[in-house]
């Protein structure tokens, strides 16, 4: 078992993040969004005609992996200082929420609607993905914890 609290939360958000990329691909199949979370975040780094190349999947992907693992250790680092594993669904959905307003309300915003306009349905996409990212956190963050104490799963 992995005891090193920064791989474990890197590893954490890495699923985490696969969980709300799955979310999000299947709304983009349904319909409900006209683009991917990869082209969301490669408008930070990117031209206008690039976000529909193949560049623009693998400079999102890059970013967003980098992000998630981040976004995942600090998560672990924060519950294993300062909080107890009590309430771990609403933490991690809390974090996630913060993190959704934090990036795409003030980081993204901008940069995003300008390059890649979103619809409503667009929009609700991406906090319904951090929500599934949010219970991600809390779902492998309580895997882990069980699994260190040899609880069943």
């Amino acid at each position: 078992m992995i005891r090193d609290k920064i791989l474990v939360g890197a590893a954490i958000g890495l699923l985490s993040d696969a969980l709300k990329l799955i979310v999000n691909y299947i709304s983009y199949l349904l319909g409900f969004t006209n683009v991917v979370f990869w082209q969301i975040v490669a408008t930070r780094f990117l031209t206008i005609g690039d976000l529909f190349t193949p560049l623009a999947y693998i400079v999102g992907a890059v970013a967003d992996i980098v992000v998630a693992s981040t976004l995942g250790v600090i998560f672990f680092l924060l519950v294993e200082r300062y909080g107890s594993r009590k309430y771990l669904w609403l933490k991690g959905i809390g974090f996630s929420m913060l993190v959704w307003v934090g990036l795409f309300g003030t980081l993204l915003g901008q940069s995003v609607q300008r390059k890649l306009p979103q619809n409503a349905s667009g929009i609700m996409v991406t906090i319904v993905a951090h929500f599934v990212f949010g219970l991600g956190l809390a779902f492998f963050t309580r895997l882990y914890y069980a699994l260190r104490a040899g609880e069943k799963v």
